[in-house]
């Protein structure tokens, strides 16, 4: 339990520290580029919850598994609106590819691919079903992966 409890004070440490940096780049962006953003970096707390429960180096825990889960569906289910044309990135900062309008039904389509396995995950976890739950994982992170690679600016 300790693990969570440090694991969740991170995220709350990470997100203020990223609201404080970004606050002046949110301010020239639109609003749906902050917003996504926000999801995203949510998303990214998820599987830091969510991969090393996976992978066995933190012990099963169905509720923690569940709500991250719920968490990385919900970020996505908001973020595939947070899209629009006129957001890339000639209009503010943002990872976001040009790709993104150009291939709009791909990338929107990998969006409803994530919210699937994520809402399949919180089942699972409700079931507490770790097995089918470590299995279904894979799918999630192929998703995530999908959008990385065409969609989405590599860091510097």
């Amino acid at each position: 339990m300790k693990y969570f409890v440090r694991q969740a004070a991170f995220a709350v440490g990470v997100g203020i520290l990223v609201a404080a940096t970004s606050f002046g780049a949110a301010a020239q962006n639109p609003a749906e580029i902050a917003q996504r953003q926000e999801l995203m970096k949510a998303n990214g707390g998820a599987m830091r919850v969510l991969t090393p429960m996976v992978r066995g180096e933190a012990p099963w825990n169905a509720q923690a598994a569940g709500q991250a889960a719920a968490s990385a569906r919900d970020a996505a289910t908001k973020a595939k609106a947070l899209f629009p044309a006129g957001t890339g990135p000639d209009k503010g900062q943002t990872a976001a590819l040009p790709a993104i309008w150009e291939r709009k039904a791909e990338f929107d389509a990998i969006f409803d691919r994530q919210i699937a396995a994520a809402s399949n995950l919180v089942t699972l976890a409700a079931a507490n079903n770790e097995a089918g739950f470590k299995a279904g994982f894979a799918a999630l992170g192929q998703s995530c992966g999908a959008c990385h690679t065409p969609f989405r600016r590599p860091a510097n």
